[in-house]
């Protein structure tokens, strides 16, 4: 966070109503593999492990697909962690052959159980946690990345609509971060058994 309380770069204009980009992923792939880091929260943390049937966050770490590493403003964050061989991908993605031969890239957590931060792509957001403002930019997952060339609209206030809750979960999830810098494990390492809302709720009211 900066000293203006953004979480990312603080933008130079915030989002309108109207505001929509031309976009339509066509599964190459590449924004899941190579040198990409994708840093996950609490609640992301909370959908992959109920997808992989896990009764606790800690399973996500002990077995490979997730670790700790310095992130923004030099915390140490969850992030996935990607496979070696035979190149670095994200231990979601699955490779399908097309009936055109075209090779495609799926996310096996797609769709409701995916990080935010994916769900997300293209867009990226800027959240103010001292005035509760946000705003969302339009970053290509990775250079030359052929999903700009597609016919498809992606509109800000309806991912927004969509998105609300998630979203939110995410703003008290930075907001606890920023208060428990000096002591935070306890938003990684939690059972999943029960409902997130109401262990985000605890930790607020312990925090």
């Amino acid at each position: 966070m900066d000293e203006k309380g953004w979480i990312g770069q603080a933008p130079s204009c915030y989002s309108g109503p109207m505001q929509q980009y031309t976009f339509c992923c066509t599964l190459c792939g590449e924004c899941c593999s190579g040198s990409m880091k994708v840093f996950v929260n609490s609640h992301d943390l909370y959908k992959m492990g109920r997808f992989l049937k896990f009764s606790h966050s800690e399973e996500l770490f002990k077995k490979g697909y997730v670790k700790m590493e310095e992130g923004q403003n030099g915390l140490t964050l969850p992030r996935l962690r990607f496979k070696k061989k035979p190149f670095p991908f994200c231990p979601f993605l699955m490779n399908d052959l097309g009936e055109d031969g075209v090779l495609r890239g799926r996310c096996s957590l797609h769709l409701k159980h995916k990080p935010l931060v994916c769900r997300l792509a293209p867009l990226h957001r800027e959240l103010n946690l001292d005035t509760g403002e946000e705003a969302f930019d339009f970053i290509l997952p990775h250079p030359g990345c052929p999903g700009k060339a597609g016919e498809g609209i992606i509109c800000v206030e309806e991912e927004r609509r969509v998105l609300g809750p998630e979203l939110d979960f995410e703003r008290r999830y930075y907001a606890l971060l920023s208060r428990k810098a000096d002591n935070p494990a306890f938003l990684w390492h939690f059972p999943l058994t029960g409902n997130f809302e109401e262990t985000l709720k605890s930790w607020e009211e312990n925090s």
